[in-house]
C-alpha cells in the first residue's frame, strides 16, 4: 500500500532540489525583514552580518528564531547540530578568543557555538580568513589520490596518466581557488609541493629533475598562475554576460577626466585598500590582475569563452616559462 506524504519530495527525485527551493522561498523575505544579509544554495541557507554593535548580534538572534518559528508551521525543523557559526576578521577574532561571545541564542534552549572555521561548498573557511585549514584538507584529499595513481602509473601511457591525474587531483587543486589569492607564499608553496610531485608521477622524472620543464612538456600552469587565470577567466565572464549582478556591481571600466592613452582600453578602476586584507577582495583583486593582461587580451569582449581561455592561457604560461 502507498503511503503519502503531506510534507516533503520524493528523495532522490529530478525536481526535488527545485521544489525544496520554491518551498523554502518565502524565508528570504523573513531574514531580509531583519536586515540580515543572506544567501541559499538548496538546503544550506547562510545569513551574514557586520559586528559593528551590540545590536547586530540580536538582530541575529531574532532573525533565527522567525525562521524557527516559520520551520515548525510548515512541517520543517532547524537542526542545532547541523547549524554552525562564525565570525571573520582580526578584530572579532580576538573577541571570540577573548571569550565575549561564544554562542548564538537559537531560541531561549539551544545556542549554537562560535567555531574556529566552517565548511561552505567544500571551501573551509578559518575565522582569519587565512585558509590555513582548507589547504590541509585540499593537501591531504590530494596525497590520498595522489598514492592511488602511483599504484596503477605503470600501466598506463604519458597521456592518459595526464588525464587522470588531471581528474583526480588537479581538479582538486583548482576548486575554488580564486579565493587562495593573496594567500600566504607558505600554503602557496603547499599546493605547489603537491603539482610537482603529480607531474613528476605522470612524467617518470626524477626528484632531482628540475620541475619547470615537466610542467612546461605537460603544459600545466603552476599554481599562483592557475590562481590568476581563474580570477581573470571569472572577471571576463562578469564583463560579458553582466552576471552574477553581485560581483559586476564591484567591478566599473576606468574613467578618467581627461583623453589619455589608456581611455580606449577596457582598464577597471582599481579600489584603494590600506591592507593587505583587504587587497584580497575580489574588488581589489580582479581590476589587478586584468589590467596587468596584454590590452589585445582584455579589449576585445566580443570574443568567445573559449578564445578568452586559450589566449589566457597563453600569456600566463608564457609568464610562467619565460625560456
Amino acid at each position: 500500500m502507498t503511503e503519502f506524504c503531506e510534507y516533503g519530495v520524493p528523495q532522490g527525485s529530478v525536481l526535488g532540489p527545485l521544489f525544496f527551493t520554491l518551498y523554502v522561498a518565502p524565508t528570504a523575505n523573513i531574514i531580509d525583514h531583519h536586515n540580515v544579509r543572506h544567501a541559499q544554495y538548496a538546503d544550506d541557507t547562510q545569513l551574514f552580518v557586520a559586528l559593528e554593535s551590540d545590536s547586530s548580534l540580536s538582530d541575529v538572534n531574532r532573525c533565527f528564531c522567525s525562521l524557527q518559528r516559520w520551520f515548525d508551521i510548515n512541517g520543517l525543523s532547524l537542526n542545532p547540530d547541523k547549524s554552525e557559526a562564525i565570525i571573520f576578521g582580526t578584530a572579532a577574532r580576538h573577541r571570540v578568543e577573548g571569550g565575549s561571545i561564544d554562542s548564538i541564542t537559537l531560541n531561549n534552549n539551544t545556542q549554537i557555538p562560535v567555531s574556529k572555521s566552517v565548511k561552505s561548498l567544500g571551501v573551509v573557511l578559518d575565522n582569519s580568513l587565512s585558509f590555513d585549514k582548507h589547504i590541509e584538507h585540499v593537501c591531504k584529499s590530494a596525497n590520498y589520490h595522489l598514492r592511488a595513481l602511483r599504484h596503477i602509473r605503470k600501466y598506463l601511457s604519458t597521456d592518459d596518466a595526464a588525464t587522470v591525474a588531471t581528474a583526480m587531483v588537479s581538479s582538486r587543486l583548482d576548486y575554488c581557488n580564486a579565493v587562495l589569492h593573496g594567500m600566504s607564499a607558505k600554503n602557496i608553496a603547499k599546493l605547489q609541493r603537491i603539482q610537482n610531485t603529480l607531474a613528476r608521477s605522470v612524467s617518470c622524472s626524477r626528484r632531482r629533475d628540475h620541475i619547470a620543464p615537466v610542467l612546461a612538456d605537460l603544459h600545466w600552469l603552476p599554481i599562483a598562475a592557475r590562481i590568476e587565470f581563474k580570477i581573470a577567466l571569472l572577471t571576463f565572464k562578469t564583463l560579458t554576460t553582466q552576471q552574477p549582478a553581485y560581483l559586476h556591481e564591484l567591478l566599473r571600466i576606468h574613467s578618467s577626466g581627461r583623453q589619455t592613452r589608456s581611455s580606449d582600453h577596457n582598464f577597471l578602476a582599481v579600489n584603494r585598500v590600506h591592507t593587505e586584507f583587504a587587497s584580497r577582495a575580489f574588488c581589489h583583486a580582479a581590476p589587478t590582475i586584468w589590467n596587468c593582461l596584454p590590452t589585445n587580451l582584455t579589449d576585445d569582449l566580443n570574443c568567445s569563452v573559449a578564445v578568452f581561455k586559450r589566449k589566457l592561457k597563453t600569456v600566463l604560461f608564457s609568464r610562467s616559462f619565460p625560456n
